[in-house]
């Protein structure tokens, strides 16, 4: 595809995406959910009126909560595409910043004997579930699936506009007073939105007003934080052969009348990553047909680095697929599959070797901050503070699935 032709796909996807409403009432509307159909946990598949399906497996884990295998997209009057072989929260730090080291949220070693009377998942009902209760096997009420109204998804012309809804999936765990929800959002013209939420009680206090925020006058100060998420995202794109990553550039060309031509580098072994705003950098996956999905990292505007963790100083990491290759630190660091050829070390920082990708699935190690500077309205229950970033579908159909002829 010529790089003119690139640049205008590019922008009918934008136009399209801009008339996205993310405001809207949660509907109840049941998803269609069949056991059996997984190697682990439930097989979910939903139907929008539209025509558009997704079908997938969830299952939620102790160490890192939900986990998405498996799931595939129908565009409306297309075939049923596989998307993602495997996608879940990679590591999940929350560093005070009256302390030197950040703690820790995810630890698989803790788990590893854990049973159900001693579990940190939260069980879903009614009052943290707007939606409907799953279970999956051996777990009762740990997913909550609810349907989201978008609002428009697009218009054309004249015609009437086109509405569009969501499929969002969350589980919950505990660690201390706080709560953490991860979820994944598929999205009716085929997005996928992970995000992590934090809420629960705040317990870190000092009087130090270098760290620290009184709320209200008369109580000690909420310690300020650092929320630092990565997550570990492997596709298993549409067509047969190894999806591969690339990333694109757009950098200004104050001499050429202020253009930003676009640059398309492969990358073809283990590295790490980092945003370059200036050059609007993204990612892409995409399979041997050059459909795939972008990662913007637009709203990444954070940067965190800790000197016993390199690894976190990175927006972003490729490493070839191993099974046991799952979390970006605290990794159990031993194979869980007879197809893995190499010793899995305790990090990324032991993942990202320079290895190269050929003939290999990659996985993508993507990573995001913020800081939770507490306000009276986090007193004595924190509101909800969300990371998230959308991967958004490309070339996927040849032209939009949602045009109509009438």
């Amino acid at each position: 595809m010529s790089t003119g032709r690139m640049r205008e796909r590019v922008r009918e996807h934008w136009l399209l995406l801009g008339v996205l409403s993310l405001a809207g009432a949660f509907l109840t509307t049941p998803v269609q959910a069949q056991e059996g159909e997984c190697d682990s946990g439930r097989r979910i598949e939903h139907a929008f009126q539209s025509g558009a399906t997704w079908s997938l497996c969830a299952n939620v884990e102790e160490a890192h909560g939900l986990t998405i295998s498996s799931a595939s997209y129908r565009a409306p009057g297309d075939t049923l595409r596989s998307v993602i072989q495997e996608a879940h929260l990679g590591q999940l730090l929350l560093h005070y910043h009256d302390s030197t080291q950040p703690e820790v949220q995810i630890d698989p070693s803790l788990y590893q004997n854990n049973d159900d009377d001693s579990s940190d998942l939260l069980s879903m009902n009614t009052s943290n579930c707007e939606g409907q209760v799953l279970d999956v096997p051996g777990r009762i009420a740990v997913i909550c699936s609810r349907i989201k109204d978008n609002g428009i998804l697009a218009k054309y012309a004249q015609r009437p506009s086109i509405q569009s809804d969501s499929l969002e999936l969350s589980s919950a765990f505990q660690r201390d007073t706080l709560t953490w929800t991860s979820s994944f959002t598929f999205a009716e013209d085929g997005q996928v939105r992970p995000a992590i939420s934090l809420s629960g009680r705040a317990s870190h206090t000092q009087p130090d007003p270098r760290f620290g925020q009184s709320i209200p006058a008369d109580t000690q100060a909420l310690t300020r934080a650092t929320l630092f998420t990565t997550w570990r995202l492997l596709f298993n794109l549409d067509t047969p052969g190894i999806d591969r990553i690339e990333q694109f550039d757009f950098p200004l060309r104050s001499l050429e009348g202020n253009r930003r031509p676009m640059q398309v580098t492969a990358l073809d072994t283990e590295q790490f990553l980092t945003v370059d705003r200036g050059n609007f950098r993204g990612w892409r996956i995409v399979d041997t047909t050059g459909a795939g999905y972008y990662l913007d990292p637009a709203n990444n505007g954070f940067n965190y680095s800790n000197k016993t963790m390199p690894w976190a100083a990175a927006d972003a990491a490729i490493t070839a697929y191993d099974a046991c290759e799952r979390h970006a630190s605290n990794n159990l660091g031993e194979s869980s599959s007879s197809s893995s050829t190499t010793n899995c070390g305790s990090s990324l920082d032991n993942f990202v070797n320079a290895q190269s990708l050929q003939g290999v699935q990659p996985v993508l190690w993507y990573s995001q901050s913020r800081t939770l500077d507490p306000r009276a309205e986090d007193w004595p229950v924190i509101r909800d503070l969300i990371l998230g970033f959308d991967l958004l579908p490309f070339d996927w159909t040849a032209a939009s699935p949602f045009e109509t002829n009438g």
